[in-house]
């Protein structure tokens, strides 16, 4: 008679499958619909004042969106780690290219944590205006609530991440009508506050576009949590997919009630629109409603970069880039030494509140590692053609080229905007070099 041996566990503990199609559109709303709906709209009307061509710009984004997602679903399916873009680059490119698109993404999650933190003390303080006075505390208390419910597991996070992203959509839909409803008692008012419309411009075109590309920036956050999900294969492509699909009716639908509200004019003239409209209805219940509803918003949106960026950590730890100790996971499931140090980098960004070069290296950054991503697909498909792919990227090559010739533009145009910012996005590059060699050597 033989003992059958059981199979070793992992010594540091293991992801959960517990994830569906439901928190994939949860944690993909969560990082899309953020601070960027509030506060873009003023300044893309003001940028492009004709309220066809600030739609049109939406919904070219949202298609710009869905080609890059039709790239990511092939990708995060046929290699479901965690670990999302970080997977794909280090396959293709290996550690260098890895590292990039891994370090970029880790330190935009903390950067946005941190900013949205302060914003989430912002608006606090419209409900409690003591608060203005303690923004730092505030900011630091916010995360450190959401990082603490993360840490005890995955479940908890996930509840957050439902329960917030689905109300800030609903309180969307609900503003739509409510700017509708009181367009007719708005719309002469702004029209006669309004300076007059300045001429349309290509430079101001592609800032407006970069905006809205920014706003709709987080479709992807479903593919850090691939092999958690139960179903990967039917679960991501389809969860990126509708997420940006709601979100464009969102964006769409908050724009066109707008402009519809206010024109473009009044629209450029008021920093927050939405308040114009809300105080119209009288009272103090619409600045209660809109200070609530966008704590809500950047809450949501500061848990899903917060839930994805350990994710990152413990990817680039089973590589051997990072020490095994960030591959340590909880009962609940999460990766809790992962999380411990992305709070701590975070916090420090809050405390300090210097995010300007930051943001500024994250968007030139970030355009580099989309580019990376993009072209894996291109690697991939040549060196691994017998590669399990449960979605195949439509209209490949074409449609994937199209998507890199776009992005590749837009790196183009970071580069040229802000030479400081290339070249210190150039460094940071060039850092990843030695940092995988020193990493390898380590674990070696």
């Amino acid at each position: 008679m033989s003992i059958s041996t059981p199979a070793p566990r992992n010594p540091h503990g293991e992801l959960l499958r517990i994830l569906g199609l439901s928190f994939g559109i949860a944690i993909a709303l969560g990082g899309m619909i953020g601070a960027g709906i509030l506060r873009t709209p003023s300044i893309i009307a003001g940028l492009v004042p004709n309220a066809w061509l600030i739609l049109g710009l939406w919904s070219v984004a949202a298609i710009h969106a869905l080609l890059e997602a039709n790239i990511v679903a092939e990708l995060c399916t046929a290699m479901p780690k965690s670990g999302g873009l970080y997977v794909y680059a280090q396959r293709a490119f290996g550690d260098v290219g890895g590292l990039i698109v891994g370090w970029t993404t880790w330190i935009s999650r903390l950067a946005s944590g941190a900013a949205l933190s302060v914003a989430f003390a912002d608006f606090l303080a419209i409900l409690w205006p003591t608060a203005a006075h303690y923004t730092a505390a505030v900011a630091v208390g916010m995360q450190l609530v959401i990082y603490a419910f993360n840490m005890v597991g995955l479940r908890e996070g996930r509840t957050i991440q439902q329960i917030t992203s689905f109300t800030k959509a609903a309180a969307l839909i609900v503003f739509c009508i409510v700017a509708v409803a009181l367009a007719g008692r708005l719309h002469a008012a702004s029209i006669a506050a309004a300076a007059p419309a300045q001429p349309i411009g290509l430079l101001g075109i592609v800032i407006a576009y970069q905006l809205i590309v920014g706003a709709y920036s987080g479709w992807y956050e479903p593919a850090f949590f691939a092999e958690e999900n139960v179903n990967p294969g039917r679960s991501l492509p389809r969860a990126m997919v509708f997420s940006i699909l709601l979100t464009a009716v969102l964006y769409v639908g908050v724009n066109a009630a707008l402009l519809y509200a206010l024109g473009v004019g009044g629209m450029a003239h008021n920093a927050l629109p939405f308040t114009t409209v809300l105080n119209e209805a009288g009272g103090a219940l619409p600045a209660i409603l809109f200070a609530i509803g966008a704590m809500v918003v950047v809450a949501s949106c500061a848990n899903a970069g917060i839930m994805s960026a350990p994710r990152i950590l413990l990817a680039l730890s089973r590589e051997k880039l990072l020490p095994s100790i960030f591959q340590n996971v909880n009962k609940g499931g999460s990766p809790y030494a992962a999380f411990a140090l992305t709070a701590t980098g975070s916090i420090a960004l809050a405390l300090s509140g210097s995010f300007t070069l930051l943001f500024g290296l994250i968007g030139t950054l970030g355009a580099g590692a989309a580019v990376l991503v993009i072209v894996s697909i291109f690697v991939l498909r040549r060196r691994e053609p017998d590669m399990v792919r449960p979605f195949r990227a439509l209209g490949y090559p074409w449609l994937p080229a199209l998507v890199l010739l776009i992005d590749g533009g837009l790196l183009i145009l970071f580069l040229s905007a802000n030479w400081l910012g290339a070249l210190y996005a150039a460094i940071l590059w060039i850092a990843c070099i030695p940092f995988a060699v020193v990493a390898r050597r380590a674990a070696g």
